[in-house]
């Protein structure tokens, strides 16, 4: 047998509160001057399970599995703990203004603080063992002896050496931070100002902007892993990033250690972490704070994350004049965050422009209705013509970022003593980032750099992206730069609705309500993104069609095109 698990029913209760309370007032100072303002008061619970039978990460509780090595698994059943503390003082203030500076022009402006929900973090039961990964041409148990005695999984698992297993390096349990009940802030404000150019059409123009703390982070780009190496731990050991030599012995199993280098790194105080540590780990893995665990331990939901956003919006309003109502928006915006980091003991390297970033975008709404006019003298002709409502949504913007590749990074990449890194491609100067080398839809030769929004190419038998715009990083080196490129972007996607309808009345207190609605009205081809993971995958045709299916750059419309021309009718009677 080469794999087993097994796992046991688990019955658990497991939630969150989110309460909300709110005070607003409107004062009118001057018969020009009006202020309105508020208080909100929020306030979340981490969610936790509610007689405390979920495992949690200790950084401090010996684990017996390791020999007593700190880094348990704890309950809040038997610690008389709790994982995180609630935040009592979420309290959002808000302001607005209007001014009035004559008949026709109002000062608008406001700010206020406002607070997300808390967030749900990833956490389980322990109630399901494996057996672990055997080594090369080795099985984990025969079936006629029946599983290992070390498998026998319970629910609730109480014991603070529930993970990892005896003599194994393992996966951790969840680690929820202690300031998991954090919501995350976001101060906003805005100011503008407001024109009616006639009766019916009115302008404003607007400044808006937020500033955002406090989000949640997580994963393996999180903030504030525990369970990672730095460069200054790593020369604590008397190793040093770039060292060929140091690279070979951290990446060289314990067991395997010859008698002259255990004797060199047992006098600069290196030896096992514990005595029953599986010396089948490299020494890399015996030198991390938490040798008992793979992985970085990241907390789930650390309250780490923080956003920036400013934008200049533009509002035409065009109020209902001759059955027709349009709304225009034009924004022009910037947006940054600090979600992750490639490098975790230096956060700021992470902050940069934000997969959400749209420089550009363009809204137009419309609604008119029809004229309940004497059609032709006609009364049926009227009645049947008049008083439908037809409605348009159109969006147009900036095409998604593609998020920078990465790529091959030599012989001894800086992961190799750091367990991270290093970082996306390099940027190679002077390269374009889109493909000098494509046949138009006429078969007509190009040198020039394609426009990937243009629609004068077969993106089927077309590699759009340049590899040669990126190369990878030095051995031993950090990228860099880790920044998204903002011009580095995809294909555009516009949305373009529409709808009509009409309600009917059919007597006193009945009424008939007929409404159709279009999704992508003009049924326009809805490409997938170009592929750009990693420079070095080699774009890849199917031997049978011959079109590209795979690799860097390469459109794959049969895997994803998406988002065709869809209608919905309804009908709904009213009595």
């Amino acid at each position: 047998m080469s794999s087993y698990g097994l796992g046991v029913p688990a019955v658990y209760k497991f939630g969150k509160q989110q309460w909300a309370l709110f005070l607003q007032d409107t004062w009118k100072v001057t018969r020009k001057l009006t202020l309105d303002y508020g208080l909100r008061w929020d306030y979340g619970t981490y969610p936790r399970e509610t007689y405390g039978r979920i495992a949690d990460f200790s950084r401090t509780v010996a684990n017996p599995t390791a020999d007593g090595h700190p880094g348990a698994v704890i309950y809040e059943a038997l610690c008389g703990c709790k994982f995180a503390s609630n935040y009592p003082y979420a309290l959002g203030p808000r302001i607005g203004v209007a001014y009035q500076l004559n008949s026709k022009t109002v000062l608008r402006g406001g700010f206020g603080v406002v607070y997300n929900v808390t967030n749900v973090p990833a956490s389980t039961p322990l109630n399901y063992q494996t057996a672990g990964t055997p080594g090369f041409g080795l099985g984990l148990f025969n079936l006629q002896d029946g599983p290992p005695a070390t498998i026998h999984p319970t629910f609730p698992n109480f014991s603070p050496g529930a993970l990892p297993l005896i003599n194994t390096v393992g996966g951790p349990p969840a680690y929820i931070d202690p300031n998991a009940a954090r919501p995350a802030q976001q101060y906003q404000w805005r100011v503008g100002i407001q024109r009616e150019l006639n009766r019916n059409l009115v302008v404003e123009v607007s400044y808006v902007a937020n500033r955002g703390i406090w989000w949640s982070t997580g994963g393996s780009g999180s903030l504030a892993p525990v369970n990672s190496m730095s460069e200054d731990l790593l020369k604590k050991y008397g190793f040093s990033v770039g060292n060929v030599t140091d690279r070979t012995l951290l990446q060289t199993q314990i067991r395997n250690l010859g008698a002259a280098d255990k004797s060199a790194l047992a006098a600069r105080g290196i030896g096992l972490p514990y005595a029953s540590f599986d010396q089948s780990q490299n020494l890399f893995q015996s030198l991390l704070p938490f040798p008992q665990y793979t992985g970085n331990i990241s907390p789930t939901s650390a309250p780490l994350g923080k956003t920036w956003y400013d934008s200049l919006q533009t509002t035409v309003t065009q109020r209902l004049s001759h059955g027709l109502n349009v709304n225009g928006n034009f924004s022009w915006s910037k947006n940054l965050d600090l979600m992750s980091s490639p490098d975790i003991f230096n956060r700021q390297l992470g902050k940069n422009i934000s997969a959400n970033d749209l420089p550009l975008q363009l809204r137009l709404s419309a609604q008119y209705t029809t004229p309940r006019a004497n059609i032709f003298g006609n009364r049926m002709a009227s009645y049947v013509l008049g008083d439908w409502n037809i409605g348009w949504y159109m969006q147009y913007q900036s095409a998604p970022i593609i998020t920078r590749p990465s790529a091959n990074a030599g012989l001894n990449p800086i992961n190799f003593w750091l367990g991270r890194g290093p970082g996306p491609a390099e940027r190679v100067a002077g390269q374009p980032l889109y493909t000098t080398n494509w046949v138009d839809l006429d078969g007509k030769q190009h040198t020039d750099e394609l426009d990937i929004n243009c629609h004068c190419f077969d993106p089927t038998k077309t590699v759009v992206l340049n590899p040669l715009a990126f190369s990878g990083t030095p051995d031993g080196k950090w990228a860099s730069n880790f920044s998204t490129l903002r011009e580095f972007r995809g294909i555009r996607l516009p949305t373009e609705n529409a709808n009509f309808g009409r309600t009917f009345r059919i007597r006193e207190k009945m009424t008939f309500n007929l409404r159709v609605e279009f999704a992508n009205v003009f049924n326009r081809l809805r490409l997938p993104q170009p592929s750009a993971t990693a420079v070095t995958a080699p774009p890849i045709k199917s031997p049978l069609t011959g079109l590209y299916t795979s690799g860097y750059g390469v459109i794959n419309p049969t895997a994803g095109t998406q988002g065709q021309r869809s209608g919905t009718l309804v009908g709904r009677i009213t009595f």
